[in-house]
């Protein structure tokens, strides 16, 4: 019988009281845009521990790059925000294993959860010089009122073997037979991180897939840690729950059960789902040479994380370096968990973000459409290329 859960239990869960700290979010970049930044503040911080990180991701087969020897330059400081996702592994692996210093970067760590509405005006402001975040009506409003923030590499999509989000619900009502089928959530109220981001083009095929719209359901903007309990006490219906969530909503707890999970998920809303990018300031972006030096290390601390996927030995030290920076530290969970999508090479499919805009303009959440071309610059990752 699962133990009767609140929002401050699930919360405490989350933070590391149930087996040493078991939560860690890999989604996206605010507390309603995406599960992740609803994640606590880790024991040791990002920027002490940084003293001392189409297809599926490509096969451990491929070597790791190797960054080609440039002149001594000077460091540069770099402010990137990370809200302690397993999502943003490549920044944090990056950082760890020295590919940040080698083409002479500094990464200071900005931990704030904030809003895509918050985070675009530091980035314009060059408070900020590169975020990892949901992708967002925000950005798109941004761009077309002049701001260039473009979205340069994947932080996370739902992909074959990395469907790292669940549609969960009541394990009570799932086994009454009440809600067994995603055609059973018609008049329900189904709730996700942001009914203003990508998240809605999921929940809306996730829907069609039960003959059901957007219209059939009554969506609720929740935080993740709410989610559990609100599945638990019936104040909802379904949820987007993103992993670890899920595996300690579903398996752990015991309060959910997963109508669509892992792969399942993906066949229904499509391979290479983009859940959340990378993201340049404009000045970031004007700044070539520094921004092809910063996607080269990114890139190899994305190939790092992949090998790490198939390679025992390289997973440990994934694992290890995740545990500075993230809530979790709970080795089961870490194997227990879908983990997220970051494909070696950066890239991640664009036509979901064109797609989503018409949903975004039905609600109201943007006035117009932008092309995709003007939302998203893979130029950046082209000519880093040539440099491994």
């Amino acid at each position: 019988m699962p133990r009767r859960l609140t929002r401050r239990s699930f919360l405490a869960l989350w933070g590391g009281a149930l087996a040493g700290g078991l939560l860690a979010a890999c989604g996206g970049e605010d507390s309603t845009q995406e599960a992740a930044a609803s994640t606590p503040t880790p024991a040791s911080t990002p920027t002490q521990a940084a003293s001392s990180s189409d297809a599926s991701p490509a096969p451990a087969t491929t070597p790791t790059p190797v960054a080609t020897p440039t002149v001594q330059q000077a460091t540069r400081t770099l402010r990137v925000t990370t809200i302690g996702a397993v999502s943003d592994a490549g920044i944090f692996i990056a950082m760890e294993q020295g590919y940040f210093q080698e083409v002479g970067i500094e990464i200071e760590l900005d931990t704030a959860a904030r809003t895509a509405g918050e985070t675009i005006p530091l980035l314009s402001t060059r408070q900020l010089d590169i975020s990892g975040g949901s992708f967002s009506a925000a950005l798109l409003n941004a761009v077309a009122q002049g701001v260039r923030v473009p979205a340069v590499a994947t932080k996370g999509s739902l992909s074959r073997g990395f469907g790292f989000h669940a549609i969960g619900v009541p394990k009570h009502r799932y086994d009454d037979g009440t809600i067994t089928t995603v055609a059973d959530l018609r008049g329900k109220k189904f709730a996700v991180t942001n009914d203003s981001g990508i998240d809605i083009l999921e929940a809306k095929r996730v829907l069609e897939s039960g003959g059901l719209t957007l219209d059939d359901v009554e969506i609720v903007v929740m935080r993740v840690p709410d989610m559990p309990a609100a599945l638990q006490n019936e104040a909802i219906h379904a949820a987007e729950l993103v992993e670890p969530t899920a595996a300690i909503a579903i398996d752990q707890l015991g309060v959910a059960a997963p109508l669509l999970r892992g792969d399942s998920l993906v066949d229904v809303i499509g391979d290479d789902f983009p859940i959340a990018g990378i993201f340049f300031g404009p000045h970031i972006a004007e700044d070539r040479d520094l921004a092809v030096r910063w996607m080269v290390a990114y890139l190899r601390g994305l190939q790092f994380y992949n090998d790490g996927l198939q390679d025992p030995e390289q997973r440990k030290r994934v694992i290890e370096i995740l545990k500075l920076y993230t809530p979790v530290q709970d080795d089961a969970l870490f194997d227990r968990m879908v983990w997220p999508g970051l494909r070696a090479d950066g890239r991640f499919d664009t036509a979901p973000l064109e797609q989503v805009q018409e949903i975004w303009l039905a609600r109201g959440a943007i006035q117009q459409t932008v092309p995709v071309d003007q939302l998203v610059d893979f130029s950046y990752i082209e000519e880093a290329m040539q440099q491994l």
